[in-house]
């Protein structure tokens, strides 16, 4: 395995999870409009994942910066500012007593959330297959896949 597999492999998960994070926020959203939830229970299901999901952009955005992924980590570099503007002006997280007054404008900045996050899954997703691809086409990774092959036939050879 090359580091490049392992990072883009690892920027893979921890997008996957933020966008995973920012479905169920508008998904939980979209059910306190319609009245399927009431409102503490809205502000339990969303400010509990707040600290996971700075920590979450630090680390990738990180992560891609130091091993000089530029374009994509200063993607995430941008994201990164806005949801720092959204802490520095306490729009983090959901007040139970605001929160019909807030929706409109936190359903706003989670599908500007959403859109990002999906193009940039959708970048990092392209960089991993290009990574697995470009391991392969080495004469040392196309050992390695011959030698897995191989072992995977052996296996079924029982069959």
């Amino acid at each position: 395995m090359s580091l490049e597999f392992i990072i883009w492999l690892f920027a893979f998960l921890l997008q996957a999870a933020m966008l995973g994070r920012t479905m169920f926020a508008l998904i939980s959203l979209s059910d306190l409009e319609n009245d399927f939830i009431n409102p503490y229970d809205l502000t339990l299901r969303l400010n509990r994942f707040v600290a996971l999901e700075y920590v979450g952009q630090v680390l990738i955005t990180a992560s891609l910066l130091l091993t000089g992924k530029w374009f994509i980590g200063v993607l995430q570099l941008g994201m990164l500012g806005f949801l720092l503007h959204n802490w520095s002006t306490r729009r983090h997280v959901v007040d139970a007593t605001d929160v019909f007054r807030q929706l409109p404008v936190q359903k706003k900045r989670r599908l500007i959330m959403f859109g990002s996050f999906l193009l940039y899954f959708i970048i990092i997703t392209y960089r991993l297959i290009e990574s697995v691809i470009h391991g392969l086409l080495t004469d040392e990774g196309r050992a390695n896949a011959k030698r897995l092959f191989q072992d995977a036939a052996a296996t079924l050879h029982g069959y």
